[in-house]
This record gives C-alpha cells, sequence and structure tokens, in this order.
C-alpha cells in the first residue's frame, strides 16, 4: 500500500532516539572433541554398573581475549577492511550417568559440571568503539556426544564431541532522529459480574393454584 506522505507528516512528530544499531551479525560453529575427566558426588558411583553415559552443554561466557586486527578482505568484487577478532569461550559440560545399582534398581548420577575453554577468530566488521556480542542458538543444531571412557572409582574419564551454534552480534549505541508518534496505555478492562436475577420455571395455571 502507498504512503500518503502528507498524511504521515501530519500524524507524527520528528523524536530523537537512543538505540542499538548493529554493525554485523553471523553466526559461527564450534567444533571440538577431547577427553574430559568428569568426577562425580562422592559413592554416588558405588556399585552401579553404567548401561548408558550421556551429555549436555551450556556456553557460559563469550568474550574478546586479545586486540583486533585490521584485515583486508574480498567482498564480492570490492576490497573491503573488516576486523579480525578473537572470542574466547568457556563451555560447561555435564555427563548424565545411567545403569543399575548393587540391588539391580536403575539409576541416573548426574556429575560436577566440567569446563572447556577455547579461542577462535572470527572476521567481523568491528570497527573501534563497537561491542562484540555472542550467545549460542537454541535449536537442536547444537549437540553434545559421549564416546569411549573408562570408570575409575567416582570419576568418568569420556571423549566428548561438541558443537554449538553461535549468535556474533556486532553493535554501538546511536542516537536517531524518527518520525513517531508517543504511545499510550490503553483503557482498562472493567468486566464487572453481576448477581444473577432469579428466573422462576413456567408454572401450570390449568392445574394450580385452583381456582
Amino acid at each position: 500500500m502507498p504512503i500518503n506522505l502528507e498524511q504521515f507528516a501530519q500524524q507524527f512528530d520528528p523524536e530523537c532516539i537512543q538505540v542499538c544499531k548493529v554493525y554485523d551479525w553471523t553466526t559461527h560453529v564450534v567444533q571440538l572433541a577431547q577427553d574430559i575427566t568428569f568426577t562425580f558426588p562422592s559413592g554416588s558411583l558405588d556399585g552401579v554398573t553404567v548401561s548408558q553415559v550421556n551429555c549436555s552443554i551450556t556456553l557460559l561466557e563469550c568474550a574478546e581475549d586479545a586486540p583486533r586486527r585490521d584485515i583486508e578482505c574480498t567482498v564480492g568484487n570490492q576490497i573491503v577492511t573488516l576486523q579480525a577478532v578473537t572470542l574466547s569461550k568457556t563451555i560447561q559440560v555435564v555427563l548424565e550417568v545411567t545403569g543399575t545399582n548393587a540391588t539391580g534398581a536403575q539409576v541416573t548420577v548426574v556429575s560436577n559440571p566440567a569446563l572447556i575453554t577455547t579461542s577462535e577468530e572470527v572476521i567481523l566488521c568491528a570497527p573501534e568503539g563497537t561491542t562484540v556480542c555472542c550467545n549460542a542458538v537454541q535449536n537442536t543444531f547444537n549437540s553434545c556426544r559421549v564416546g569411549a571412557f573408562t570408570q575409575s572409582g567416582n570419576s568418568i574419564t569420556a571423549n566428548i564431541s561438541i558443537r554449538i551454534c553461535q549468535s556474533i552480534v556486532v553493535t554501538f549505541e546511536v542516537i536517531l532522529e524518527v518520525a513517531a508518534r508517543f504511545c499510550q496505555p490503553r483503557p482498562e478492562i472493567i468486566c464487572e459480574e453481576e448477581c444473577p436475577v432469579d428466573v422462576f420455571p413456567p408454572q401450570c395455571p390449568a392445574v394450580f393454584p385452583a381456582m
């Protein structure tokens, strides 16, 4: 539908707002595999025959850990100056063990959290002054798999394969002039419940009261 600029100007006034401008936004996959030793609460694995081992992951922190450096890249047919940004990630891994205890009952035991730290370099439009934020994208793409494992007392050493999809956003606070108008709250909805009026059933005047 075409916009009537004259009507638009009558309905809205110029306003200044402070917003977070996005300079760049991309996704990046972290994949790694390594042996991790997990500890468990004291005595929790005593007499347990392990039948299944699973793991879960949480991206606890993602932050820059080195100065940015300019890098020239060819994007399409144009040479542009971008920034190589080093991001350090702290990933929490928890192991969940299922098995049977000495009495034959099925039990599930959860390990103490183990931490993995890894660093990667990402090419971004991130000039000086901007802020780089990264978070794990919550979807089925993220995975944690357990390979070979060995048990020793109250600890299990397992080969863990991790895959996390990150959303990386570069932002900077700016002040913009926009055509807008202030919002007002809607009227309150008052829902009054009234006492019901008694409705009498129909009578049988031919029968009662007797004349």
